[in-house]
């Protein structure tokens, strides 16, 4: 019985690498969008006050160029300025210290409206101010810019009187008063808008990075929930494995092996389930009067229910082959289909070639339960003759009541007994061609003095070659046993209740 504390300990470390990876991926997936978002915010920023630094060096030059004084002759320039570059500058404006715009540049859309009360705070700070405002247009950075025009008082030529007024002694008691003399605050700054799409575009290449970590990020954690999800569907499925292999190995000990049985008659049988476990049986034993049985069937369907039906029919053969059982193998068939029918479904029937050989009197007793015939080959004349042994009755499990009769066949020494399934006839090339009893025949013909297992394992070879790269639809089993003559002086009685078809 499955323990399921017991193997909880076992898998202990699957679990914690389960959750080990889910969180490694969730601490990539955060650690990248942080990087991103610090690196991103701070080259934005920087790339966007490199673009304001070089709009206020070009109005810088301009003002110079023009020896103007008065911001209001700048708007050319600013127009200028943001027809050059669209897709980065969203407008360009001057403004007095009371919020007054005295120029500004085109489609200028969104700007925004200074109170005094801020501007006294930028006042107080009159490097540069700097936001991020959403317009109709998209996400700006606007920095506001202290404008100073005209040249500073040491590069005014001499005799300029505000040179002269520069240089004159003051009253140390000015001095006192009011302190020493500071810089001038400015009287208008500059407003640029950088559109934040346009400094972005130079990041293309760690955006695109950080799209990739983010997917594997995500993927990971995916395919680690996936898994963890799925473990316990793995963990019935491995113990399903574990106990098809162990239902194969059961099946292969029922199968009889030559080395293990001390039969008179040479035989070789193999079976190549489509499955794991297949639905085909055979048997090979003695019966308790000496004569030797041998059987070979096919339940309908595949896998372990097959299976299972397969050791049921076994064991139902097996036990009704005591004292007796060539003259009762009527009522035996009788009594296992009656069995199947009252114990099975309906779906579920069995083919079953079932017979007695008794070397004694070279003869042959069998039923055929709705099974492929099987071939009785003789080599006594000039070219081999193939008997079909397809007497018998229904397959067995599906007919309550169903009758089954006797057939009985004289041997001559050396006759090959053929049983098989339908998986050997019915293997498929890839062309739709059947191997057929033809090819099995054919097979047979090219190996006439071989063993039983040289022949056995010719004919697989054959169907293997013959499917090519496709697999078997259908369990395939073969039993090859050699019919030879036990005792001396025993004359057998031919009794015509087989066909007979030269081959």
């Amino acid at each position: 019985m499955y323990d399921e504390r017991r193997v909880q300990p076992k898998y202990l470390w699957f679990r914690f690498s389960i959750a080990l990876g889910l969180g490694l991926g969730l601490l990539l997936l955060v650690q990248t969008i942080r990087t991103y978002r610090e690196v991103a915010d701070g080259l934005l920023q920087h790339e966007a006050q490199r673009e304001v630094d070089r709009r206020m060096q070009s109005i810088s030059r301009a003002a110079r160029l023009t020896r103007s004084r008065d911001p209001a002759t700048l708007t050319p320039v600013l127009h200028e300025l943001v027809h050059e570059s669209p897709k980065e500058l969203a407008w360009i404006r001057i403004i007095n210290r009371q919020g007054k715009v005295i120029a500004e540049s085109e489609k200028v859309t969104g700007a925004p409206v200074y109170t005094l009360r801020e501007l006294g705070r930028v006042m107080q700070n009159p490097e540069r101010h700097t936001q991020e405002k959403l317009t109709p247009s998209g996400v700006v950075v606007i920095t506001l810019n202290p404008l100073r025009l005209g040249p500073p008082p040491f590069d005014r030529p001499p005799g300029d009187p505000a040179s002269r007024i520069a240089d004159m002694p003051r009253d140390p008691g000015e001095h006192e008063q009011h302190g020493p003399p500071g810089p001038r605050p400015p009287q208008e700054y500059v407003e640029v808008a950088v559109y934040l799409t346009g400094v972005s575009a130079n990041f293309g290449l760690l955006r695109q990075n950080s799209i990739i970590n983010c997917a594997a990020a995500i993927a990971l954690m995916g395919a680690v929930v996936l898994i963890g999800l799925r473990f316990p569907h793995y963990m019935r499925g491995k113990r399903v494995d574990e106990e098809l292999a162990l239902a194969r190995r059961v099946q292969l000990d029922l199968f009889p092996t030559p080395e293990t049985l001390a039969v008179d008659v040479p035989f070789a049988a193999k079976c190549v389930p489509a499955w794991q476990v297949g639905g085909d049986l055979y048997d090979v034993f003695d019966t308790d009067d000496g004569e030797v049985a041998l059987i070979l069937g096919d339940v309908s369907g595949k896998g372990l229910p097959a299976a299972l039906l397969m050791g049921v029919v076994q064991g139902a053969v097996r036990a009704s082959s005591g004292s007796g059982a060539a003259a009762n193998h009527e009522q035996a068939a009788e009594r296992l289909n009656q069995l199947l029918c009252m114990k099975t479904a309906r779906e579920r029937f069995v083919s079953l070639f079932w017979c007695y050989f008794d070397g004694h009197a070279s003869r042959l007793r069998y039923i055929n339960a709705g099974h492929l015939p099987p071939l009785l080959i003789r080599s006594d004349g000039s070219e081999p003759k193939v008997v079909r042994l397809d007497e018998g009755g229904p397959v067995l499990g599906l007919l309550p009541g169903a009758r089954y009769v006797q057939a009985v066949v004289d041997v001559h020494p050396g006759d090959l007994l053929v049983v098989y399934s339908d998986g050997i006839l019915e293997a498929e090339n890839a062309h739709g061609e059947e191997f057929g009893e033809a090819g099995v025949i054919a097979c047979i013909a090219r190996h006439p003095n071989a063993t039983p297992g040289e022949i056995c394992a010719a004919v697989l070879e054959d169907v293997r070659v013959f499917l090519g790269s496709g697999l078997p639809q259908d369990d395939q089993t073969l039993l090859i046993a050699r019919l030879d003559r036990v005792g001396e002086g025993i004359t057998a009685t031919p009794l015509i209740r087989s066909r007979a078809v030269q081959g």
